[in-house]
């Protein structure tokens, strides 16, 4: 995972913090003013003695370090923020968490302790200067910032849950314990920014539009039809029409705010809105943060599930663990299917966490995990030539039952993976149990006795990932280990037996 720094005043916690989230996370903890003492053989009031930009010189370097480095969450000195470089560094390989605290808290706090830019001052009055010239640098250093003055203990829950994932050079992926302090890159060329968003998600958009207030000079919000009903092309054109009146430009950013049906439909407007614009998604839904918001897949439903649609990668990405905590436990559940099925394809402790707790297992773990899954195999197969289908585990059936049942598309991928695990057993020897015994667990369904055959089978025939050859489906030799094999009519029937469809 990739590295999680702490910024913020000296007295903050950033040390004693850092080391908590790392235990949390299972990783180590790095203190960068320790390691530039360890280098140097000397102590930190040493080294600022040779001069302060001695120690900043030493400081740059050892960041610089660090940023190449994985699993770690970093504690870094109070003024790090003051080298752009530094601060580039640090936003590039990883998120960034500002601890926050009144002067008051500080001053109780590096009371007796050496700090070599208080020596010889008022610790009040010198920290009130410093905090002047430096929280600006700060909050536009920080992706999130924390409330310090609270227990070290819950301080650090939160820090553990915020992670940055890049796929490629397209893609921020954000994750923390609220929004992000900043939901759009920058741009100079933005005029207004357009929020999309169904019903259910309507909450969250308004949450969305006040943060961004200081962002963009003009928003908008655009409420689609509810469920499936959203990915239809009257509903594609009646988005169409309010994109027109609203007159967004090349400039401007489409924001889906919603689960798995709004991130497709506000990425595929991005897509096909004057050739193409900026679209940042915050997903609302399990499902939608660790699958469908994610990948650059965009589309809707035309006598099939997906069938039109478009690779159009967002720029940002924002999840925020609040809001999945929020969500009543038959979305979590929803969500949990695609979550599993990463856990199935490239994480083995996705699964145990599930198979140990079920619909209770710890949601920044999961979420953080799983979309470390999604990212680095997009990030490997931007257009799904070649390793990325693996990402399909289930769908193959799972998007025909999805149809033809009108199921929530993670209960039909969990009926999907049970399908394909049947299929595993019979070519591979692949204990078909280790994937239904946690899918069970989770209370989602794994047959579908009443789904009509016939229907099934032509809606498999429509199926994307259908080749001169046959159907690809994706199969696991183990956990962790899939391939993507060809399989044809009589092993079809096998997997759809094994779910109850004959």
């Amino acid at each position: 995972m990739p590295p999680l720094w702490l910024i913020g005043m000296m007295g903050a916690g950033k040390s004693t913090v850092a080391r908590q989230a790392a235990e949390l996370r299972g990783v180590e903890h790095i203190d960068i003013d320790q390691r530039i003492a360890a280098r140097a053989g000397r102590s930190i009031s040493q080294i600022f003695a040779e001069g302060e930009h001695v120690f900043r010189a030493m400081e740059a370097a050892e960041i610089g370090r660090v940023a190449s480095m994985e699993d770690v969450v970093v504690s870094t000195g109070g003024g790090v923020v003051l080298d752009p470089g530094n601060v580039e560094a640090m936003r590039r390989t990883g998120a960034v968490v500002l601890l926050e605290a009144s002067v008051e808290a500080l001053v109780g706090r590096v009371s007796g302790r050496p700090r070599p830019l208080l020596d010889g001052h008022d610790p009040e009055q010198r920290l009130r200067e410093l905090l002047e010239i430096r929280a600006p640098i700060y909050d536009a250093a920080a992706h999130f910032v924390v409330d310090a003055e609270q227990s070290p203990a819950d301080v650090a829950v939160l820090v553990a849950g915020c992670d940055l994932y890049s796929v490629g050079e397209d893609t921020k992926v954000i994750i923390g314990p609220t929004l992000p302090r900043l939901l759009l890159p920058a741009s100079g060329q933005r005029q207004q920014a357009v929020v999309v968003v169904q019903k259910g998600s309507a909450h969250v958009g308004r949450a969305v539009m006040a943060r961004l207030e200081s962002e963009v000079d003009a928003i908008a919000m655009v409420e689609l039809p509810d469920r499936e009903a959203a990915k239809t092309l009257d509903a594609m054109g009646e988005l169409y029409a309010q994109l027109a009146e609203l007159n967004v430009g090349r400039g401007d950013t489409v924001v889906g705010v919603g689960g798995g049906t709004v991130t497709d439909v506000a990425g595929f407007a991005a897509a096909t809105w004057l050739r193409g614009i900026e679209s940042v998604l915050v997903p609302t839904t399990m499902l939608g943060a660790v699958d469908a918001a994610i990948g650059g897949k965009t589309g809707i439903n035309v006598m099939g599930k997906n069938l039109v649609g478009a690779f159009w990668h967002p720029t940002q990405v924002a999840i925020s663990l609040g809001v999945l905590g929020a969500l009543p436990r038959s979305l979590i559940r929803e969500g949990a299917a695609e979550a599993i099925k990463a856990g199935f394809i490239a994480d083995p402790r996705l699964v145990e966490l599930y198979d140990k707790h079920g619909l209770d297992a710890p949601i920044s773990e999961v979420v953080r995990r799983a979309v470390a899954v999604k990212t680095a195999v997009v990030a490997d197969d931007f257009r799904e030539a070649g390793r990325r289908v693996i990402l399909n585990f289930g769908h193959t059936i799972g998007h025909a039952v999805e149809v033809e049942r009108a199921m929530p598309h993670g209960h039909a991928v969990a009926v999907g993976m049970v399908a394909a695990a049947a299929i595993s057993q019979r070519r591979h020897g692949f204990d078909s149990g280790r994937v239904v015994e946690p899918l069970e667990k989770l209370g989602l369904p794994t047959r579908v006795d009443d789904a009509d055959l016939a229907v099934v089978r032509r809606l498999l025939s429509r199926d994307k990932k259908r080749t001169a050859e046959g159907l690809r489906m994706v199969l696991l030799r183990d956990i962790g280990d899939p391939v993507v094999e060809v399989v044809d009519s009589a092993t079809i029937d096998h997997g759809l037996k094994a779910v109850g469809i004959s």
